[in-house]
């Protein structure tokens, strides 16, 4: 091949490559440019379905609330339930407890009244009986008489006093029973 030749191949070769180079730029900066476009539609895609993802969040929320309300309310109500199912067990359970104790309970308290009472019988007889002496001895030392009405109002007070403790007995024990 003579030079000539490989010169115009070359040139034709050098026009080849510049026109390719050429067409590669115009590529290059419409590829750039469809890349921005690309960016902002898809910027736009993405901010456009979280707006719709937040709505359909909210309209998703708007629908279970009241559900889990619903279902908040019925839980709610089971346990309520429940909880008089075991206040009246737990109730019975100390009904049939207080009905197995009272015996026991009324004996102890049936004893220490009646201790109460004797003591308070034995000390209203001791007032009694030196609230007798000194009238006694008050009376003898005075009218007969005096002494007959004396005894008699004393012994009026002993019985009254004798019939308020029964009767306090009485209540007490009509009370605990």
């Amino acid at each position: 091949m003579n030079t000539d030749e490989q010169i115009r191949r070359a040139q034709e070769n050098f026009r080849t490559i510049t026109e390719l180079s050429e067409k590669l730029e115009i590529l290059t900066e419409h590829v750039e440019s469809r890349k921005e476009a690309l960016e902002e539609e898809i910027d736009e895609s993405l901010n456009e379905a979280i707006s719709n993802a937040r709505d359909c969040l909210e309209r998703i929320q708007e629908n279970i609330e009241p559900r889990l309300e619903n279902i908040i309310r019925e839980r709610l109500d089971i346990l309520k339930v429940k909880m008089d199912r075991f206040t009246e067990e737990g109730l019975d359970a100390l009904h049939k407890e207080v009905d197995k104790l009272t015996p026991l309970l009324t004996q102890k308290v049936l004893e220490e009244v009646d201790g109460l009472v004797e003591s308070k019988l034995i000390m209203a007889r001791n007032e009694l009986s030196q609230t007798v002496d000194q009238k006694v001895q008050t009376a003898l030392s005075g009218n007969n008489k005096e002494m007959e009405k004396k005894f008699s109002v004393l012994r009026r007070i002993g019985f009254a006093a004798l019939g308020i403790s029964l009767v306090a007995l009485g209540t007490a024990l009509s009370a605990i029973l």
